[in-house]
């Protein structure tokens, strides 16, 4: 039985590429697959794709990428994703008490504000300058977080990519094989993770927050 095992990339930027070996074993696979009787025409249960032993082999271990890339996401934003969430709680408090004093302010207190000194006046100070300090360290999470988010899904994007390559070269051995289905002329397409398909204007951090939720 021949051993389908897929080798992770590393973590270079340059675009991935299927090496000549690799190419060489591809092929090998698939007049092996084309040998045993597969056609083409057995379908993935779950999307009803034509699909070979070695097109789900590559479709597993595409995924089983993805979701290493989201779980090592996942477990290095743990603490800056706690942070955030105390900060917003915090945030909402202040702003909530800053808005509770200034409403219910005296007319000699509006003016001892307006002149820049008094009690109330120091205490509004105050709570200015945490509401200041919070949003920016908030912003800053929120940078960190979308920044490593960004990385970890163009990690296993271009991971997904690249088993696209190896399901072109697969295919087309396949296809000339000659025991391919008529119905089965183009390849089939990988299925992207759900995490890695989210539009770019989603809120993120929303989206983070319910699957760490969801989650625990």
């Amino acid at each position: 039985m021949t051993t389908r095992s897929n080798r992770a990339p590393s973590a270079a930027r340059a675009p991935l590429r299927v090496g000549m070996f690799a190419r060489k074993r591809l092929e090998r696979l698939a007049l092996t697959d084309a040998a045993s009787g597969a056609s083409g025409s057995r379908f993935d249960n779950e999307t009803r794709e034509s699909s070979t032993p070695t097109v789900q082999a590559i479709q597993a271990h595409a995924n089983a990428y993805a979701r290493r890339e989201e779980q090592r996401f996942f477990a290095n934003i743990n603490r800056e994703l706690t942070e955030y969430r105390v900060l917003v709680k915090a945030l909402d408090s202040d702003t909530a008490a800053y808005e509770d004093k200034t409403d219910g302010l005296s007319l000699a207190d509006r003016g001892a504000i307006a002149d820049g000194h008094g009690p109330a006046f120091e205490e509004l100070r105050r709570l200015e300058r945490r509401i200041a300090r919070g949003r920016r360290r908030t912003d800053e999470l929120s940078a960190l977080i979308h920044s490593r988010f960004t990385s970890a899904k163009l990690r296993a994007s271009r991971y997904y990519d690249h088993s696209d390559e190896k399901i072109a070269i697969y295919w087309g051995a396949f296809r000339r094989s000659g025991t391919a289905d008529r119905s089965t002329e183009h390849a089939p397409a990988l299925r992207r993770a759900e995490w890695l398909t989210t539009q770019e204007n989603t809120r993120l951090l929303e989206l983070w927050q319910g699957r760490n939720d969801a989650q625990a």
